[in-house]
């Protein structure tokens, strides 16, 4: 019975193992090689946290998206805004995250691969909270179909869900946006809005310019949506996941309490 397990635990520790020495290579090769390394060095990292978060306990957080979540960009993996967020949760509560986001994904990724991924994690138990920050690549791209595209992924996203706005400038970014706020109300999602965070369209998977500071950035966006009043109680609490207050000193046990009026 705990060969399973073992297995397991083997299988991340490789993953470790390959994300370091990519790690060490991007340190020394220079340019768009150090970043593949880096994209690739995440990703293994990520694979090797999500070994780990399925077989833990405590709140799930499922994240769909692009390179952006998986911290391209940022000087860590823990510097992006997943890495982020999921350290400010994890003050609240024994909160575990499991990335499903790939670098280079677009809006047809998360419906044909991430979904169907979030639906077998989520076949016996509801995520607490899903995120999906995606779009970015097929507006640079300019993607044919992806009003269509993005309504249909939308739709599929569970109650609750939180969306990112896509953060480019121009017609099409603008269109993709209004069609973001439009199926959100329909399908009781939530929108974080990221704001301008891009090089410009028509760059690929480098229309996003992000650093630590843009992570940071972000991360906020993605937290003031998720203590957002939630549309449907089957994912998080309608007011949001709750803060366990601080114990009160000693010495204040007997002050009498401030009533809401006052």
């Amino acid at each position: 019975m705990s060969s399973i397990p073992q297995a397991r635990q083997m299988r991340a520790s490789l993953r470790r193992v390959k994300a370091g020495g990519e790690r060490f290579l991007g340190g020394v090769l220079p340019g768009a090689t150090a970043r593949r390394l880096q994209t690739r060095a995440f990703a293994d990292d990520w694979a090797a946290a999500n070994i780990d978060a399925k077989q833990a306990h405590g709140p799930l957080w499922i994240v769909l998206g692009d390179s952006a979540s998986q911290g391209v960009g940022a000087t860590t993996r823990e510097a992006g805004y997943v890495g982020v967020v999921h350290e400010l949760l994890r003050r609240r509560d024994a909160w575990r995250v499991v990335n499903l986001s790939r670098a280079g994904a677009g809006v047809a990724d998360v419906l044909a691969r991430q979904l169907p991924e979030l639906a077998a994690l989520t076949a016996e138990e509801p995520a607490a909270l899903v995120t999906c920050v995606i779009g970015a690549e097929d507006v640079a791209r300019r993607t044919p179909g992806l009003d269509i595209t993005l309504r249909s992924m939308l739709a599929a996203l569970p109650r609750g869900a939180v969306v990112a706005t896509v953060p480019l400038r121009g017609p099409a970014a603008d269109a993709a946006n209004a069609v973001i706020r439009e199926e959100v109300v329909r399908h009781g999602l939530r929108v974080a809005d990221l704001g301008f965070t891009g090089g410009g369209p028509g760059r690929g998977r480098e229309a996003v310019r992000l650093n630590d500071v843009g992570h940071a950035t972000w991360s906020r966006a993605v937290m003031a949506a998720v203590d957002n009043p939630a549309p449907s109680q089957e994912v998080t609490p309608p007011h949001g996941i709750p803060v366990t207050p601080p114990a009160q000193p000693a010495d204040d046990a007997h002050e009498p309490t401030a009533s809401a009026e006052g």
